[in-house]
């Protein structure tokens, strides 16, 4: 008894640390509006992370030349200090900002566990302007309560001098089982596995690979769905891959890098933010890379592509400058230049198809032998299947690792084990 009261005492006292720490939020009293003659006024608080935050501070300055009354306060923190932030201060009304950074995959859990608590772009924005995959990733409940930014179509990152050695050819691997018989070649040729898979650290392949056959964790009522036949397919797919021994333990970001330096491995399938990654990774490979789409599981299948990672913008109810600062998510987000210098200056890959269209993302990649492999990241990112998230999201994948384990580290058939995870949601769940 006496360790509950402790425990609860310091929770009191963290919770209270926290509301402090939220004292400092948001444009409080100062009222947007848009009669003064100029634009908008009001004050902004904006919390972001690093690059994310540095492209807003620039583009604020942009911004503030039609609207001159609106000023900015711009707070740098990490992914996990502004969701203990958010939660905090949305379950106390206290000292939220006016503008906040989300991971799409997160945005869900925020809308469903704080209704009415974020500000409405349904009647601001055209969806048909953005990646279905982020359009879903703002919605909750119907209602498009944040701004897509920057996306993460996936696709598979390839050395291509490893393939030439071993006398593989990328357009001669058109689904997954013409890629596990390429793996086995490679093995042979070269020593080097054909496949960076995490074994238990993450779910991030069978994930690309559920999504690819148009499942998810969740159907879109929010009803677990890991027993789904796209599950089950993904995960037999997997254990084929790490039974057939042509896969890399992704036992920890460091380790994948080390791997890639030294040859272990060829094949990476990720996010476009990867591009970014391999090149600081691995410099002296530059030309030895390229790209491919993710192989299929049928070859006359229509071709459906998987998503990983990017960010959205929220506006919190609670803003005082509501109407400022909508107006600036809606510049900064729909600005071609903003999303093309986004993308120059910060890596910032955007889901807005007409910044898509410039020329920057149909540049060669001299690193990437001079393939156009942001046009081809576009082409994919157009048929990811929307997906709904749910609050539920961060606990399901924690869930998804461990069947990873069973099946790849205690050999679990993957329909049994899927079964139980099932099972396990919708008891943790409820439905």
């Amino acid at each position: 008894m006496k360790k509950k009261q402790a425990a609860a005492m310091v929770t009191a006292a963290v919770m209270a640390l926290s509301l402090t720490a939220c004292g400092g939020g948001g444009g409080a009293g100062k009222d947007a509006s848009g009669d003064k003659e100029g634009g908008l006024s009001g004050e902004i608080t904006i919390w972001s992370w690093d690059v994310a935050l540095a492209h807003l501070e620039a583009w604020s300055e942009k911004f503030q030349e039609e609207n001159p009354d609106v000023t900015f306060n711009f707070e740098e923190m990490g992914v996990d200090q502004v969701y203990q932030k958010m939660t905090t201060c949305l379950q106390s009304g206290i000292g939220l900002p006016d503008i906040v950074s989300i991971e799409g995959e997160q945005m869900a859990k925020f809308g469903e566990k704080f209704p009415g608590k974020f500000e409405e772009f349904t009647d601001m924005i055209n969806p048909d302007d953005f990646f279905p995959i982020k359009m879903s990733e703002c919605t909750v409940d119907g209602k498009v309560i944040a701004y897509p930014w920057d996306s993460g179509p996936c696709g598979m990152f390839y050395r291509s001098d490893l393939f030439e050695q071993a006398g593989i050819k990328a357009e001669d691997i058109v689904t997954w089982d013409d890629f596990i018989e390429a793996g086995k070649v490679l093995k042979e040729k070269t020593g080097a596995d054909m496949l960076c898979m995490a074994e238990s650290r993450n779910d991030t392949t069978y994930r690309l690979l559920m999504m690819e056959g148009g499942g998810f964790y969740f159907d879109k009522d929010g009803s677990t769905q890991v027993d789904s036949e796209a599950s089950v397919q993904a995960m037999e797919t997997c254990k084929k891959m790490y039974d057939a021994g042509i896969t890399f333990n992704n036992s920890s970001w460091d380790d994948m890098v080390a791997g890639m330096g030294a040859d272990k491995f060829a094949c990476i399938a990720d996010a476009v933010w990867m591009v970014g990654s391999i090149k600081d990774a691995v410099p002296d490979q530059d030309g030895k890379w390229a790209v491919m789409p993710l192989p299929k599981f049928q070859a006359d299948q229509e071709a459906q592509g998987a998503s990983n990672g990017g960010s959205v913008l929220a506006v919190p109810s609670a803003s005082k400058s509501a109407e400022a600062s909508k107006a600036f998510v809606k510049f900064v987000m729909e600005d071609v230049d903003a999303n093309v210098e986004g993308f120059r200056n910060y890596g910032l890959y955007p889901s807005y198809l007409k910044a898509l269209e410039s020329d920057v993302f149909k540049e060669g990649d001299d690193f990437f032998g001079g393939q156009q492999i942001f046009d081809l990241f576009t082409e994919i990112g157009k048929t990811v299947p929307q997906v709904n998230y749910t609050a539920n999201f961060a606990e399901a994948l924690e869930m998804s690792k461990n069947s990873m384990a069973k099946v790849m580290l205690n050999n679990g058939d993957p329909t049994e084990v899927l079964n139980g995870e099932q099972e396990e949601m919708k008891a943790k769940f409820g439905k």
